[in-house]
């Protein structure tokens, strides 16, 4: 038994639970330690399962008190499980498939496929209690081992290296969703399985947009000298995901944005290297990238100050737990992959965005994404 397993076990008995049941999702992914069957991620696929792209399930994992996992499976996928004691069924068949592998009477199940596992269940055995388990191994998912670290570095300079294609082919005249298909092309050429969200390369062209319009991003707009490009772009890949933010701007950019870009890189760095392993708190990280920022004097325009919101935990989910916010109160550990994205919009001038995926090592924190972070003018030939 890994120990992973282990430890995963000690938060079913620590619940009280008989066992639990895990449809395709992150749970599934984590508890089976298996990344060759691929569920499909979307955008809204990332906060605790709720919009699971399944309404009824592919794949079952079922683990009882005692660390017994079976993995029940369609046809189609029984390849994807060497080495895991898997059971075929069919759509129609899964209570007939479950009565014979449930052995408890409380049962944790998450959010993917909830209603479908919660009802199934019930036809396996009325007296059978439903508990939700999809937070049961946030902590433990936190903090990464050694070969979820070394995947995601992996798809950290995946990224960076994606975005510098991007940058080197863009041309004037071309849209919104001529370069933000360029992401997509050099992921599907690269052999990427899926994207982390939808790609975007927003474009914000100086003195074109009202404060209203700050945040709209026509996918036919024309890049044109002036304009800035905020880059949100993720990959996922055998199991994982990245999430990487930019900022360029092509043509010769205005001396205050140009130095409130700076600013953000600054807050960045500064908040990164201030990190105390089993020390710092997430709810105090907004608060150092505000420091810098407002240290060199762009603290008005710096956005979410209210909350202090920055970002979030990335892992086999784009969006895990714990979020970066004044509300969130934890420690941050060696092992974990937070992402740091905070913006800034001056407006009717440029909107901007600094993301990086960021590890916490023994002794501090290290950046995983390290695109050139002077880059910023861009198509001034």
């Amino acid at each position: 038994m890994s120990l992973r397993i282990e430890r995963c076990l000690e938060k079913i008995r620590e619940a009280n639970l008989d066992g639990v049941v895990y449809a395709q999702g992150a749970n599934f992914q984590y508890l089976s330690e298996c990344t060759n069957y691929f569920w499909q991620r979307h955008s809204m696929n990332n906060i605790m399962g709720r919009f699971s792209a399944k309404v009824l399930p592919e794949v079952l994992i079922y683990m009882n008190k005692e660390g017994k996992r079976t993995i029940v499976s369609i046809p189609q996928y029984r390849n994807c499980f060497e080495n895991h004691d898997v059971v075929i069924s069919y759509m129609d068949q899964w209570e007939d498939t479950l009565s014979k592998i449930i052995d408890g009477k409380k049962i944790g199940i998450g959010h993917d496929c909830h209603e479908y596992l919660e009802a199934t269940l019930k036809e396996v055995d009325k007296e059978i209690e439903v508990v939700d388990a999809e937070p049961l191994f946030f902590e433990l998912r936190a903090c990464k081992d050694e070969a979820e670290i070394a995947q995601m570095r992996k798809l950290a300079k995946f990224t960076d290296d994606a975005v510098m294609y991007v940058v080197n082919n863009l041309k004037e005249g071309m849209t919104q969703y001529d370069a933000e298909k360029l992401l997509m092309d050099y992921g599907m050429f690269h052999g990427i399985q899926d994207f982390s969200f939808s790609p975007t390369c927003g474009f914000k062209t100086r003195g074109t947009f009202t404060p209203e319009q700050n945040f709209e991003f026509p996918r036919d707009s024309k890049l044109v000298k002036g304009t800035g490009i905020a880059f949100d772009v993720g990959y996922m890949d055998k199991g994982y995901c990245s999430d990487w933010g930019r900022t360029v701007y092509f043509g010769k950019a205005p001396e205050r944005v140009k130095k409130a870009y700076e600013a953000l890189q600054a807050g960045q760095q500064y908040m990164v290297s201030k990190i105390i392993p089993n020390q710092t708190n997430v709810n105090e990280l907004f608060d150092l990238v505000y420091e810098e920022v407002e240290r060199r004097g762009f603290g008005d325009v710096l956005r979410h100050k209210e909350l202090g919101m920055l970002g979030h935990q990335i892992g086999i989910d784009c969006h895990e737990f714990p979020m970066l916010n004044r509300a969130t109160d934890a420690i941050l550990r060696p092992g974990m992959i937070f992402c740091s994205e905070p913006k800034i919009m001056i407006e009717g001038e440029c909107f901007m965005r600094v993301e990086d995926m960021v590890l916490v090592t023994e002794t501090g924190a290290e950046f995983l994404t390290n695109f050139d972070r002077t880059l910023f003018e861009v198509g001034n030939d």
